[in-house]
C-alpha cells in the first residue's frame, strides 16, 4: 500500500513541473543525450519521514521526441525505473507525465508566479517560481495538491525544487524535491 501511495504522490508532484514548463518552451527541446537532474527528496506521511531520491536521465533524442527514464530509489528501495517518450513537435502536456496508471487525469490550475534567486546547496540559481492547484484522480484516489516550483533554465530538464502538500487516502502528504546534481554523463 505505501508504494502504491508513493507512485501516486509522484505522479501528482509531476504535473505542475511540466505545467511551467508548458508555459515557455518545451523543456525538454534543448537537451541532449547524457543530461540528467538528481534530486532529494524528503516526504512526511502518516507520522513518517521517508528519504529517497530521483534521477531524470535523456536516454535517446531526436528534432521530434526525447526519451526520458526516471529511477528512484525510497528508504533505500529501488523503484522500477519508467521511461517516457516527449514529443517535442507538440506542447508540453503536464497530465501525461509519468502517465497517471488506470486512465488516471489531473486537473492543474496554475497561481501566483514571480521570479527569485534560490540557493541549492553551493550553488545560487535565477528561478521562476509558480504555484498550482492539482486535482487528480489515480489509481482510483482522489488527490488534492498545493504545489510549488522553482524553474532555472540553467538545469537540465528544469526543475530546481518543489514543494507540495495534498491529501492523499485521508492522509496529509508533505514532500520537497530539491535538486543535488545535474549535468551530462557523456
Amino acid at each position: 500500500m505505501f508504494l502504491r501511495l508513493f507512485t501516486v504522490v509522484l505522479l501528482a508532484g509531476a504535473a505542475p513541473m511540466a505545467a511551467r514548463a508548458a508555459d515557455d518552451e518545451n523543456p525538454f527541446k534543448n537537451v541532449k543525450v547524457g543530461d540528467y537532474a538528481t534530486y532529494k527528496m524528503t516526504t512526511k506521511v502518516a507520522g513518517f519521514d521517508v528519504a529517497g531520491t530521483m534521477t531524470q536521465s535523456v536516454v535517446e533524442k531526436s528534432d521530434k521526441e526525447a526519451k526520458i527514464k526516471v529511477v528512484a530509489n525510497i528508504n533505500g528501495m529501488d523503484l522500477p525505473a519508467q521511461e517516457q517518450t516527449i514529443d517535442l513537435t507538440k506542447p508540453y502536456d503536464p497530465t501525461k507525465v509519468g502517465g497517471l496508471p488506470g486512465g488516471g487525469e489531473a486537473k492543474v490550475e496554475k497561481g501566483k508566479e514571480g521570479k527569485e534567486k534560490i540557493k541549492i546547496g553551493n550553488k545560487e540559481y535565477e528561478a521562476t517560481w509558480t504555484s498550482y492547484k492539482v486535482k487528480a484522480n489515480a489509481m482510483g484516489q482522489d488527490i488534492a495538491a498545493d504545489v510549488k516550483t522553482w524553474m532555472s533554465k540553467d538545469v537540465p530538464m528544469g526543475m530546481v525544487k518543489m514543494q507540495m502538500t495534498m491529501d492523499v487516502m485521508n492522509m496529509k502528504v508533505e514532500m520537497t524535491m530539491e535538486l543535488t546534481e545535474s549535468g551530462n554523463k557523456k
